[in-house]
């Protein structure tokens, strides 16, 4: 006899339970989350205001590292709120959608800073293989090519799955085969 398959396939709600076994400091181990928060927050936006007011450094090396920057931000909006809400006020629930939008924003935003990080290695292989053809190489329409790439393609594969985990109302009941 085959066993059955009890999963319930349309959760509404996602329940996080934070540390095991260290539910009672947890309230406690929040601070430390929040201050790295807070710590990246202040670092990134310095360098989001310093790069584009300081005319010396409008090198790729550094329009990339403003690039990286900006990814920052986002990551700790994505993930923050709810670590606060969980470690400070116990809020133990998160709406499925919600869970899978944050899902979404973190994974769409390591790809785009893993991309980053791979132009960045080609600038730095440039420079190193062919110091003298760089500024050849790596003209302003390249660096615009390298930074937006990244967010293209880091979309793609976290789209593809949030379609496959929660299909959009049109799909109606016909599977969607991809």
């Amino acid at each position: 006899m085959a066993p059955i398959n009890m999963s319930y396939l349309d959760p509404q709600t996602v329940t996080l339970i934070g540390m095991p076994g260290l539910e009672q400091v947890q309230f406690w181990i929040g601070f430390p989350f929040f201050a790295v928060c807070l710590g990246a927050l202040w670092g990134n936006s310095t360098l989001l205001i310093t790069i584009p007011t300081e005319r010396s450094l409008h090198q790729p090396r550094y329009v990339f590292l403003a690039l990286l920057a900006a990814t920052d931000p986002g990551l700790c909006a994505a993930t923050a709120p709810k670590m606060v809400a969980l470690f400070w006020f116990g809020s133990c629930t998160t709406a499925f959608d919600a869970c899978l939008a944050q899902l979404f924003c973190i994974h769409t935003l390591q790809g785009v800073a893993s991309g980053i990080l791979l132009a960045m290695a080609f600038g730095r292989c440039v420079a190193v293989c062919d110091p003298l053809r760089r500024t050849s190489i790596l003209t302003p329409s390249i660096l615009s090519r390298l930074s937006g790439h990244p967010s293209d393609s880091a979309g793609q594969p976290a789209a593809r799955s949030h379609q496959n985990t929660a299909p959009l109302p049109f799909h109606g009941q016909r599977p969607l085969l991809l």
